[in-house]
């Protein structure tokens, strides 16, 4: 079995759907990424995630599935890409990107902007934050060898 690793992450803050700009509503992801194998990682360096979207009144406690992309180094970027079904069944999908500015990485490592989609169609936009004083030990106890 090949060696791999897993931690949690949360992130919260806002999103709003487009048709209601002006109406900014609580959200969060918690995730669990899962790298099954570290030879695979350096090839493809993806991580396959599953956890929870709660965005409020439209995908409240709703379970996520998909693809976090680290490649911090070569492409400076962190991708969140995930489904989960909205409250009244639609599947959707939130596509996130953390951009590095290495001027900036600590603002850019703990910020993500994510469009939301339904039914192939921009419906919504949410700005995430990683809080480094609540979240961060938190994380790091999380690390796991797989």
């Amino acid at each position: 079995m090949a060696l791999g690793f897993e931690f949690h992450e949360t992130m919260s803050g806002t999103y709003h759907l487009l048709e209601a700009p002006g109406d900014e509503l609580p959200m969060s992801i918690t995730v669990r990424a899962e790298v099954h194998g570290l030879r695979r990682f350096a090839l493809d360096p993806t991580a396959e995630i599953t956890g929870e979207v709660d965005a409020r009144g439209y995908a409240d406690h709703r379970a996520l599935r998909g693809t976090l992309e680290i490649n911090p180094f070569v492409r400076r970027r962190l991708v969140y890409d995930f489904h989960f079904d909205e409250n009244t069944g639609r599947r959707c999908r939130f596509h996130g990107e953390k951009e590095l500015e290495p001027t900036r990485i600590v603002s850019t490592m703990t910020t993500l902007p994510g469009t939301i989609y339904c039914e192939d169609r921009e419906i919504g936009r949410a700005l995430l934050r990683f809080h480094l004083r609540t979240d961060l030990l938190r994380m790091l106890r999380s690390f796991r060898r797989r």
